[in-house]
């Protein structure tokens, strides 16, 4: 069985972490699921899905939708004696989604300001699957920069963009299609999305 650590930070896409929380606390292959939300997230996932979230216990709530999440585990981010702050916690990868630039910024130059940032940083070091799903545009060359030293780190960079080939219907389409590539990148099996070539 697998766990997994999924970070949440203040850049927009609150529709898209909601999806990947809700698909892995499903996934038969996946015991558990350590969340970490950050100050600002709280803030952008209250605009972007219309409730308020006063503290991340309310976040949590609001993102998982009313599911049970019986997987998952919520860590404040100024815990950093949290099990994920450690390599010797068998997680077996982390997403960061959305990622912001300046999350994505820490992540690159190893300055751990939160648990958040040093639950990837042991992702990175422990050489497990990180994926920065980030959203900021348009990028600065500082954004281009810490994306190439985040990368040569070990991280894999998915960007919140979203795909057509498959020509979505729906909102929900495209966030679920970005969670299908999510657990691809994971090796994750799932019958999510639709691939190309396919029906």
């Amino acid at each position: 069985m697998r766990r997994y650590v999924v970070g949440v930070t203040g850049a927009s896409g609150s529709i898209c972490a909601r999806s990947v929380l809700r698909h892995l606390s499903r996934h038969p292959d996946v015991e558990r699921v350590h969340v970490v939300l950050s100050q600002f997230s709280l803030q952008t996932m209250s605009a972007e899905l219309g409730k308020p979230a006063k503290d991340e216990a309310e976040g949590l709530r609001l993102l998982m939708e009313g599911e049970a999440g019986g997987r998952i585990v919520l860590h404040r981010p100024g815990d950093m004696a949290a099990a994920v702050s450690s390599g010797s916690y068998p997680a077996d990868g982390m997403i960061v989604v959305p990622c912001s630039g300046g999350t994505l910024a820490a992540i690159a130059n190893g300055t751990s300001a939160n648990l958040l940032h040093r639950a990837a940083e042991v992702t990175l070091k422990e050489r497990r699957p990180l994926i920065l799903a980030f959203r900021e545009t348009p990028i600065s060359l500082v954004h281009i920069e810490n994306l190439a030293r985040a990368a040569r780190a070990g991280a894999i960079i998915y960007p919140l963009t979203p795909a057509f080939y498959n020509r979505p219907q729906s909102l929900e389409e495209i966030v679920e299609h970005f969670t299908a590539r999510i657990f691809d990148l994971l090796r994750l099996p799932h019958s999510l999305g639709k691939r190309w070539g396919t029906a």
